[in-house]
């Protein structure tokens, strides 16, 4: 089994890619190992000195550090991967309940979809260069209890090529944001995407008559 490693634009976290599925969806946030118990293989590497974060996707494990440094920590991380794999156990013990849509959702803005959205506003388009709020590629924010968030989006066409690196940006940023434990990312292409969607600041950004 060979895993890779890519350093992050935070130098406290490093991404390791064990080149097979992490979840089969969404990205489960673990932020202490108190809040590790759905994940035998999250249990394994808090306790690993100087391990006090764990984000898990699709196909990665974003491992953030204390106060130890990569060179010590990298080696007893790829250990504890490898072996978790090798031994066939699952990654999360039961998957996490399916969040109810509350009043909250539906009621408008909270202060923690709104927390969600701003945080969402780091990921850029690649191709029109402009977050992925502001270009109206969200379509819903869902929160319920236990932090569990739905994250409903879309792309500008179907098929666009930056589509699962949108999907993973989204769950990314909204897993940074205090509170949220589980995001599951949606993409939907109902309604279609249309530049009336933007902002104004999106549409006056790209030159488009408002």
């Amino acid at each position: 089994m060979f895993i890779q490693t890519e350093e992050t634009p935070d130098p406290e976290r490093m991404k390791f890619l064990p080149g097979r599925e992490v979840l089969p969806e969404g990205t489960l946030n673990l932020k202490s190992r108190e809040h590790a118990g759905s994940s035998p293989l999250a249990e394994q590497l808090f306790a690993i000195p100087g391990v006090a974060g764990v984000l898990l996707n699709k196909d990665s494990i974003v491992v953030t550090r204390s106060d130890s440094d990569w060179q010590h920590l990298k080696p007893a991380i790829l250990g504890v991967i490898m072996e978790h794999f090798m031994s066939g156990a699952p990654v999360l013990r039961a998957p996490p309940a399916a969040p109810e849509r509350t009043a909250e959702s539906d009621g408008g803005e909270t202060d923690a979809t709104g927390r969600i959205r701003e945080a969402l506003r780091k990921v850029i388009d690649p191709e029109l260069g402009y977050n992925i709020v502001d270009l109206g590629l969200i379509y819903d924010v869902t929160v319920a209890s236990g932090g569990v968030t739905i994250v409903t989006m879309t792309t500008t066409t179907p098929g666009c090529p930056a589509t699962n690196y949108l999907k993973a940006g989204a769950g990314e940023a909204a897993s940074s944001v205090d509170g949220v434990e589980f995001v599951d990312v949606k993409l939907t292409y109902e309604p279609r995407w249309s530049p009336d969607m933007m902002t104004p600041e999106a549409k006056a950004h790209l030159g488009i008559g408002s």
